[in-house]
Formats: structure tokens, C-alpha cells, sequence
């Protein structure tokens, strides 16, 4: 028998909630709560279609606690018939007294220019760095890395989480921005071992 033992990956489904009222008045959203828009239920719709046709098979589905992700879970949990598992640590970020403000208007706010030059390491006023998802991000991973009664899962969250999930994998944590988009309703697929992983599908956007 080889002494050589294969690293035992397995399979997270990334999906980031569909389009919200928020995202279509295009103003910065973290902890307020709005609802999906209707082309963001249609959306949540097809991504829960799209796993269906995968036909992987799944042993638990995640969601942030967020009604916007909350609405994209449920859509997935009728497909996939798994309870919806709600989690605080996939949270968006607070942006504090920046919450709700419209994109022309943030550009004109004390501070904006540092944000454009490091977002990852802004620290939004009265809220949190995206720092702080960073960690929780971190935590997530490695509850996930600790639990041995599982093979794929499913974690529905948003922007910023889901961001952090992809460059903690890659190694890349310490950069300024993101070098990818993350869609609404988009589904990426990370493989990850107790030491490692790799991106499998990034920023799948049913149609």
C-alpha cells in the first residue's frame, strides 16, 4: 500500500443574497435589513435551480441572520431540504453612520478618499472595519474546518463575508481590495482541507 494520503478536500457553496431594495436605490447596505427587490426573488429562484441541477448533495445550509439573505436561503432550503442554520458571524459589515447613504452623496463625505484608497482597512464612523468581517470570516472557517460530519455545505451571506471566505483561501487577506466581483444571487465554489484550499467556481451567476 502507498504511504501517500490524498488531501481530503470539501466542497462550500458561496451565494451571495439577491438583489435587495438597497442594492437597486444603489446605497451602502450593512446591518439595516431591507427586503429583496423582486428581481432579487427571481434571482434567489434560479441560484436555488442551479443547485438543484448540480446534484451535489448537501449537509447543512448557513445563512446570515439578514432578511436579504434569509429570503435567498429559504428559496435554497425547499430545493436542497435542509433547515436554514442562521449565523452571526456572516454578517455584513456595519457602516456605521454611513448606512443607507446613496453613492453621489458618499463621494462628498469627510473621509471618502481614504476609503477609496484602502476600503479594507477603513474604519467606517461610528461602525466597523472590514477588518472585523476579516476575523469573523476566520472564525467561520475554521468552525467549519473543526466539524468532521459534513462534506459540501451551503453558505448564503453577503459582499464583504463572502469576499474574505475567497482570499482567506487564497492567502490573500492582506491586500486593499478585492481583484474579483461578487454578484447578487452569484454561487462560488471553494474546495477546503484542514490546511488548504482552492477556488473551484468564482462569481457563477445563473441565467
Amino acid at each position: 500500500m502507498s504511504p501517500w494520503n490524498p488531501i481530503q478536500y470539501r466542497r462550500v457553496i458561496l451565494i451571495r443574497h439577491g438583489e435587495s431594495k438597497a442594492n437597486q436605490e444603489r446605497t451602502l447596505t450593512g446591518r439595516t435589513d431591507p427586503e429583496l427587490t423582486a428581481r432579487g426573488r427571481k434571482q434567489a429562484a434560479r441560484a436555488a435551480r442551479l443547485l438543484g441541477r448540480h446534484g451535489w448533495q448537501f449537509d447543512a445550509l448557513y445563512s446570515s441572520p439578514l432578511r436579504r439573505a434569509l429570503h435567498t436561503a429559504r428559496c435554497i432550503s425547499r430545493r436542497v431540504h435542509l433547515p436554514v442554520q442562521k449565523d452571526e458571524l456572516l454578517l455584513e459589515t456595519n457602516f456605521g453612520t454611513w448606512e443607507g447613504v446613496g453613492k453621489e452623496e458618499l463621494a462628498r463625505l469627510p473621509h471618502w478618499e481614504r476609503y477609496v484608497q484602502d476600503p479594507f482597512h477603513f474604519r467606517f464612523p461610528e461602525g466597523e472595519s472590514p477588518q472585523d468581517v476579516r476575523k469573523r470570516i476566520g472564525l467561520f472557517i475554521d468552525s467549519l474546518r473543526s466539524a468532521a460530519d459534513w462534506n459540501a455545505v451551503i453558505v448564503v451571506s453577503h459582499y464583504t463575508p463572502i469576499v474574505f471566505f475567497i482570499l482567506h483561501i487564497l492567502g490573500s487577506e492582506e491586500g486593499k481590495r478585492a481583484p474579483f466581483a461578487i454578484d447578487n444571487a452569484s454561487l462560488t465554489v471553494v474546495r477546503i482541507s484542514d490546511t488548504s484550499g482552492y477556488i473551484e467556481q468564482l462569481n457563477c451567476t445563473p441565467h
